[in-house]
């Protein structure tokens, strides 16, 4: 990186500094939404070291941010924060490895933890299953309970609270503020979810793969989980069969548009949308795109819950859709200033040990 650093003699004033982790380039990007215009200053943890280039060259970082993928930096620099903030706020048995080890290492200073949800629908936040078989790594299990955090406090984006949904502000970071795409109908899902069964992810398929078929002339774009590349999952093993005017996105796959490196920003230049239940659905909300949700039974509780939106169970339903931009009902615009007043009472007060943490240092 050819960026110009400047030394000076002496030691900063005492500021108030926080740590904040997350685990891939759209949390890292969330992230920075949040912090912009915030009085506090904080380190951005981004678990990919190829994604640093990306954030240089195609973002505009505030002034009060700066950036690292170095785990053994952040656990060096672990006693000069205030607090650290985290995506994930349980004890996951998928959970990164260096995220672990900078979370033990802040735990081991007594930090505060404050949780920050990188989902609309989450453990620990606002989803609870009946799953009756307990697994918490599976694709076909659930947590059967509601699920601790390990957090000493949370910070929701989306209960009505008046903190807000960080993507939903008049601010931009990225640099490139316009791209030159055509015209296509964006495809979000995220199967590898438990709460997806393998009938459901066969049905989705059928029902994408069906439309798209119907509609020759039109190009559809699959921005897929990343762990739907999964062996085990079932989609994964479908998409050989996908009609030809189906692309799917990424700078490996079949389609990638230059600077657009994030789901959110593809469903953004979208014309129309099909989806799962997921976070996606508030971004389809934010910029008013005309929507078509996959509801399966599991779900149909939390698809209830929405004001309005436009569902299909299966091929013939999906062809007969009339797309509708989709309100949520969890979504407001983000306010800087209640995100530092909830930081401010966190601060100040004296948090409670969480018992949870203390399993983490057993890890």
């Amino acid at each position: 990186m050819n960026n110009i650093i400047n030394a000076r003699l002496g030691k900063e004033p005492g500021k108030t500094r926080l740590l904040y982790i997350t685990n891939n380039i759209s949390q890292a990007e969330l992230a920075l939404l949040s912090v912009m215009g915030s009085e506090h200053e904080y380190l951005i943890y981004v678990n990919n070291t190829h994604k640093e280039y990306n954030l240089l060259t195609d973002y505009q970082l505030p002034d009060n941010a700066k950036i690292t993928s170095d785990f053994k930096s952040v656990i060096m620099l672990a006693p000069i924060f205030s607090a650290v903030i985290t995506t994930v706020g349980h004890i996951s048995p998928v959970l990164n490895a260096k995220i672990i080890s900078i979370l033990k290492a802040c735990i081991a200073c007594e930090i505060p933890i404050i949780e920050v949800p990188h989902g609309l629908y989450q453990w620990g936040f606002n989803l609870i299953d009946d799953s009756q078989f307990i697994n918490t790594a599976s694709h076909t299990l659930g947590g059967g309970y509601p699920v601790p955090s390990f957090a000493n406090c949370q910070i929701s984006w989306f209960d009505n609270s008046g903190v807000g949904y960080p993507r939903h502000r008049p601010e931009k970071i990225k640099r490139t503020e316009y791209a030159v795409v055509p015209d296509y109908t964006v495809i979000t899902t995220n199967t590898n979810w438990y709460m997806y069964s393998f009938d459901d992810q066969r049905v989705l398929a059928q029902s994408v793969f069906e439309y798209a078929k119907s509609k020759p002339d039109k190009m559809f774009i699959w921005c897929h989980h990343s762990a739907e590349l999964n062996g085990m999952n079932l989609l994964n093993n479908m998409f050989g069969a996908k009609p030809p005017n189906i692309f799917r996105y990424g700078h490996d796959k079949d389609i990638y548009f230059h600077s657009l490196d994030t789901t959110e920003e593809v469903i953004e230049h979208a014309q129309a949308g099909i989806t799962t239940v997921s976070t996606c659905l508030v971004d389809f909300e934010i910029h008013q795109i005309p929507t078509a949700i996959f509801r399966n039974v599991g779900l149909s509780a939390i698809t209830k819950s929405m004001t309005t939106g436009a569902f299909f169970s299966g091929p013939e339903s999906l062809r007969q859709l009339d797309f509708v931009i989709p309100v949520t009902g969890s979504l407001e615009p983000f306010s800087v200033k209640e995100f530092d007043l909830r930081l401010n009472q966190f601060l100040s007060a004296d948090l409670q040990v969480n018992k949870s943490q203390k399993i983490f240092l057993t890890l």
